[in-house]
């Protein structure tokens, strides 16, 4: 949608989004799994959760469109029904642990991840 300038936050956009781009995914698995002292659930999300509202508005910017169209939460609710709690709800996540073991983050901020994913350096 986003393409063709149809994009724009989910619900009111007030919902926290962990989110973790490809390559750190990938390098933070691999971290763990080379790691003895690893026990317990980790967080394998980039150090800097956004509001929805903000990667829409960050995703705009990178694609230079605009993001104003909401997708309305009532439509969510009727299209995927209980499904609808894990667009429209939200998580602050974080990746404490994952830090303090010692991983970086390649991609610690949502604008180089998505230019990097985008192919807009």
């Amino acid at each position: 949608a986003f393409k063709f300038g149809m994009g724009g936050p989910i619900g009111d956009g007030r919902q926290w989004m962990p989110w973790v781009h490809i390559q750190d995914q990938i390098a933070a698995i691999d971290f763990l799994l080379n790691l003895n002292e690893a026990k317990g659930p980790y967080n394998v999300c980039a150090p800097s959760p956004v509001r929805n509202r903000q990667f829409a508005k960050t995703l705009a910017g990178i694609l230079h469109r605009p993001a104003f169209m909401p997708m309305p939460a009532l439509a969510l609710k009727v299209l995927l029904g209980e499904l609808s709690v894990l667009l429209l709800g939200g998580q602050r996540a974080r990746p404490e642990r994952l830090q303090e073991a010692g991983f970086t983050f390649k991609y610690a901020e949502l604008d180089t991840a998505l230019q990097d994913l985008l192919g807009r350096h």
